[in-house]
């Protein structure tokens, strides 16, 4: 190479290092809304199970509550979730299924049906996409490796914050506040072959 040349060449090479950082240099944090968004663009991601932790307080008593759920990203997406919990002495439990744009709950003790409403906010995959308040916290070392936090507000106005792991975008938890309390999804296995389907409609009612 002439030696004009290889004066040019070092000269461009010297502006590209200094407009990039030089080698080595990290990249900043993806936004918000990136992290949010990216457990729904992971093309790995078929299915996602989580276990329910959370305290719920009402006229002045808290009851801790455990369960488990699952959220399916393959089309069209849908979710689901099952807690139970003691109230002055009694059994209680809540299960919810989200698919097609519609909701399906049944409470115990209650009348045996399970009650259908039709939502916009389902619990699926878009729900922990956020739509307003968004931020970026920080990285941390999670169990199960290491994680972009984010936070941001759902569509019906309730905080949330997520720990999506950067190696590949799956969610490793979620806190969930609405009125005070707080539910924590923490995930725990991906692509187990998890189904999700509405229950009997001889045991459904319309809400």
């Amino acid at each position: 190479m002439p030696k004009s040349l290889r004066l040019v060449a070092a000269m461009v090479a010297a502006c590209l290092l200094a407009a990039c950082g030089g080698p080595g240099t990290p990249l900043g944090p993806p936004s918000p809304q990136d992290v949010l968004s990216k457990p729904v663009h992971a093309g790995s991601l078929k299915d996602a199970h989580f276990l329910v932790t959370g305290k719920f307080t009402n006229n002045s008593a808290t009851v801790g509550l455990t369960g488990d759920g699952a959220l399916l990203y393959k089309s069209p997406g849908a979710g689901r979730f099952k807690f139970q919990t003691t109230v002055a002495g009694q059994q209680v439990s809540f299960e919810d299924i989200s698919i097609n744009g519609t909701d399906y709950t049944l409470t115990v003790p209650g009348n045996g049906r399970w009650v259908a409403k039709t939502s916009t906010s389902g619990l699926g995959p878009n729900s922990f996409t956020g739509t307003s308040a968004f931020k970026y916290i920080a990285e941390e070392s999670l169990p199960s490796g290491k994680a972009w936090h984010a936070s941001a507000n759902d569509k019906d106005g309730n905080p949330f914050d997520a720990w999506i792991r950067e190696s590949d975008g799956y969610p490793l938890k979620y806190v969930i506040t609405q009125q005070g309390n707080s539910l924590t999804l923490t995930f725990d296995k991906y692509n187990t072959g998890e189904s999700i389907a509405p229950p009997p409609a001889s045991q459904v009612v319309k809400g």
